[in-house]
């Protein structure tokens, strides 16, 4: 006992000296954890109340940690979406063209689904006939309600009066008269000039009425982003190219296109049927469209392997000309050549057939601003459209014009004016205004929003159509509205691009799709009201 005594003395001693020399400091657990816990709170409160902060002031939004429609905050850091949109924005849709590829993974809806075919490649609708003897008062062409299937917006046109006479030719066509095209100028900016949109309306236009030939095509493209399909274009280099959109012509002569070419000696251009596709494998008349002027130069036109024609442009007057070669209708090739004794002033090259049909003119021009348009010396751009006795000219502008910093006032004074050009200038044709695609770029904060000048614009263009007597198709409005074009970039296929101010091939498709069938309700409207 003792002894135990003894030991347990000397373990107490232990412990005394060891608390003594800070070994065990468990007896001030309690003040110093009770002061880091205070500390860390008053921390936290500090950084929540400076989180705080940017939600007191609009002008701090971007400094907002979160705001509602974010995903959760760091969690959408590692959001495979936004990893694809950042790629598709590097690669410039290269994504977009792989995801394409994959329709099995689809998640369009109905709406968008009715619209996103296969070119019509395999399955033409039907073509188009009579009621048999029908009904004296009747209308004598039938379309199928299933042809209207997916229409998702018809065309704004109080009566129909101003798409009238375009539905007045489209039924001669329809009826098969003898030699009656249907024309359609299509004008517009790069959404128009690669012929995404274009491309659907003349194909399903022509296999439903017939096809009186590939249209207008530019002498050259130059360094501009411009291509059609459905023919085999190509020119050598040499080409000097003017074009409306960069103004600079004091005479504002710039053809029917928006583009004047210019060479001396030596340049070419080659114009083809194609051998692949629904439309565009015959040609039964190739027209050259030129400037008379007193210092003009001699061109060469070859068709296949046949003779060479020569065209000389030197004239007393500055002016318009055209020179045209018939051929038997079929696949053919021509060949231009400039050959000197002057400067050739060129347009472009028609290729068209006897019809009855429809001839569909993509008339895009990169860059353009609907005011662009006013470039044009007025008499000119009548003359151009009377040659071409146009029937329906359609206006596509608005895309570009979202960055600019205009009232909705300047807006829609610049339409009017485009609008009022186009009516004076053929007062026999329909006008179509088509509002912009949805356009959208990213916030401060990285999310992707609708500029906020798109429905402004929208705004401006119905307003416009309505006061100078054109209808009106709202492709923002048929696309979803606002923040469509993001949506239509998530979309599998892929919609867009991640620029977010282009459709992929395969949205382009929707959309001359939906003006398609709103140009054919409004045709069976017309055809009703006979």
């Amino acid at each position: 006992m003792a002894e135990d005594d003894e030991l347990l003395g000397a373990e107490d001693e232990g412990t005394l000296e060891a608390e003594r020399d800070g070994v065990d400091d468990s007896s001030a657990d309690g003040p110093e954890t009770g002061r880091g816990l205070t500390h860390l709170l008053v921390v936290t409160l500090v950084v929540l109340a400076c989180m705080g902060v940017p939600y007191a002031s609009a002008e701090m939004t971007s400094l907002t940690v979160w705001a509602p429609g974010d995903g959760i905050p760091v969690a959408r850091m590692f959001d495979p979406e936004r990893r694809e949109d950042a790629m598709a924005i590097a690669t410039g849709g290269a994504v977009a063209a792989s995801s394409a590829a994959a329709p099995a993974a689809s998640t369009l809806d109905s709406a968008l689904a009715s619209n996103l075919g296969d070119d019509l490649a395999d399955t033409p609708p039907p073509a188009p006939g009579r009621e048999g003897e029908g009904d004296a008062d009747g209308p004598r062409i039938r379309i199928d309600p299933s042809e209207l299937e997916g229409l998702v917006r018809e065309l704004e046109d109080p009566n129909g009066r101003a798409m009238r006479p375009f539905y007045e030719a489209l039924l001669r066509t329809a009826e098969r008269e003898a030699g009656a095209i249907t024309r359609v100028a299509h004008y517009g900016d790069s959404s128009i000039a690669g012929d995404g949109i274009t491309v659907t309306l003349r194909r399903r236009l022509q296999q439903r009425f017939g096809d009186a030939g590939h249209g207008f095509v530019l002498i050259a493209r130059g360094t501009m982003p411009y291509r059609h399909q459905d023919i085999r274009h190509s020119a050598s280099d040499g080409w000097r190219l003017n074009q409306l959109v960069r103004a600079g012509l004091s005479s504002h002569l710039y053809g029917y296109g928006g583009v004047e070419y210019r060479a001396v000696t030596g340049p070419t251009a080659r114009f083809e049927t194609t051998d692949r596709g629904p439309v565009g494998r015959s040609v039964s008349r190739f027209e050259l469209w030129y400037q008379t002027h007193p210092r003009g130069g001699r061109v060469d036109l070859q068709v296949d392997d046949g003779e060479r024609v020569e065209v000389n442009t030197r004239g007393d007057a500055t002016t318009d000309g055209w020179h045209a070669v018939e051929v038997p209708d079929g696949p053919h090739r021509l060949e231009l050549r400039a050959l000197g004794g002057g400067e050739s002033r060129l347009y472009g090259m028609v290729l068209e057939r006897d019809g009855p049909g429809v001839v569909y003119d993509s008339l895009g021009m990169v860059g353009a601003r609907a005011r662009r348009m006013l470039g044009m010396d007025r008499a000119h751009f009548a003359r151009q459209h009377a040659h071409r006795q146009t029937n329906l000219i359609v206006l596509a502008f608005g895309g570009n014009d979202a960055d600019d910093r205009r009232t909705p006032e300047q807006f829609e004074d610049d339409f009017r004016q485009v609008a009022r050009m186009v009516r004076r200038a053929r007062p026999e044709a329909a006008c179509l205004i088509m509002a912009p695609l949805d356009q959208a770029r990213r916030d401060e904060r990285g999310g992707v929003r609708t500029i906020e000048n798109v429905p402004i614009i929208v705004e401006a263009e119905r307003r416009a159509a309505a006061a100078e007597g054109c209808a009106f198709f709202d492709t923002y409005a048929a696309m979803g509205g606002e923040g469509s074009m993001r949506a239509w970039f998530r979309e599998q296929p892929r919609l867009a691009f991640g620029d977010y101010r282009h459709a992929t091939p395969a949205g382009y498709q929707v959309i001359g799709n939906m003006l398609y069938k709103a140009l054919l309700k409004g045709f069976v409207d017309f055809l009703g009201r006979q």
